[in-house]
């Protein structure tokens, strides 16, 4: 989980922290710190408050999941070869 977390957060928890030390106040610096860990914390809070319905959803999902693990897995192999061809840019640019 850390490891799939690590691009997302990294980076931006680095540039907060940086325009957060250019500020002569602290308070602007709480500032965005509370907004990043809000956001953070959005999917959590969400996924804690519906959990019922989500694990609803995960029983019906466990159904299809074989189907969906193939589908994955088929996307995944597609994306490297993307990136070893150099592709992706092409993709990723349209």
């Amino acid at each position: 989980f850390a490891i799939g977390w690590t691009p997302c957060i990294g980076p931006i928890l680095g540039a907060i922290l940086a325009l957060s030390s250019t500020h002569a106040n602290a308070e602007a610096g709480m500032l965005y710190l509370a907004a990043y860990s809000l956001g953070l914390a959005l999917p959590f809070l969400g996924t804690a408050l519906f959990i019922e319905h989500f694990r609803q959803r995960v029983r019906w999902l466990s159904r299809w999941s074989r189907l969906l693990r193939a589908l994955a897995g088929l996307v995944l192999v597609v994306m490297g070869v993307m990136v070893l061809t150099g592709r992706m840019t092409l993709f990723a640019s349209w």
